[in-house]
């Protein structure tokens, strides 16, 4: 009997947080922005875009109540101060790969600005390209990160008025559907795991 070759295992299928990176690393190179491409490559691989999402989430409340266009608001010290304190995060995170990493594009970042410009004037329909052009696009001038961060405290005024208009009745069946079952079904906290997979 002849010996059975072992066979070659296929590649690991794309979850769709990795096919959304590579659409858009693609979207840059198509429109020959290599520099923003090789930043999205490390953006993505680092945890980099997390950083920003967080920063965002953690000082939407200094935003909330402010409209979209900047003439028709008062803006407040605390939210320069908010501006000023994300350019750091960004120059530390970003510029010094840019310019210096040794597997960085080493350009100058002059040049990623140029890039940046130019994407954030072109149309660009995919979730993952939208998202990493408007963290980096935040980072250029107050205008920019100004309406970003208005963008994220809609999103927090939304999830509390939905949370406090929520029926006593119903928080209290999601508390008892959250339960076991003896079938060994899961509980919503899987749900809950899969959207974080998802948004990583």
């Amino acid at each position: 009997k002849k010996p059975t070759m072992p066979k070659d295992e296929p590649p690991a299928a794309l979850n769709a947080h990795q096919r959304q990176i590579n659409t858009a690393i693609t979207f840059c190179e198509e429109n020959k922005w290599f520099i923003l491409a090789a930043c999205l490559r490390h953006c993505w691989g680092n945890g980099f875009l997390d950083v920003f999402r967080k920063y965002f989430k953690d000082h939407a409340e200094l935003f909330k109540g402010m409209t979209y266009g900047m003439a028709q608001n008062e803006h407040t010290l605390e939210q320069h101060a908010c501006f000023t304190e994300y350019l750091q995060v960004y120059e530390d995170r970003l510029a010094d790969y840019v310019e210096n990493d040794p597997n960085g594009p080493r350009a100058s970042i002059s040049d990623f600005y140029s890039e940046l410009s130019e994407a954030k004037a072109t149309g660009y329909m995919d979730p993952g390209t939208q998202e990493f052009i408007h963290c980096l696009v935040a980072s250029t001038d107050y205008d920019s990160f100004y309406s970003v961060m208005v963008r994220e405290a809609s999103k927090l005024a939304f999830a509390e008025s939905q949370s406090k208009n929520s029926p006593p009745e119903m928080a209290e069946a999601k508390g008892s559907a959250s339960t076991p079952s003896k079938g060994g079904k899961g509980t919503d906290d899987d749900d809950d795991d899969d959207d974080v997979k998802g948004y990583k």
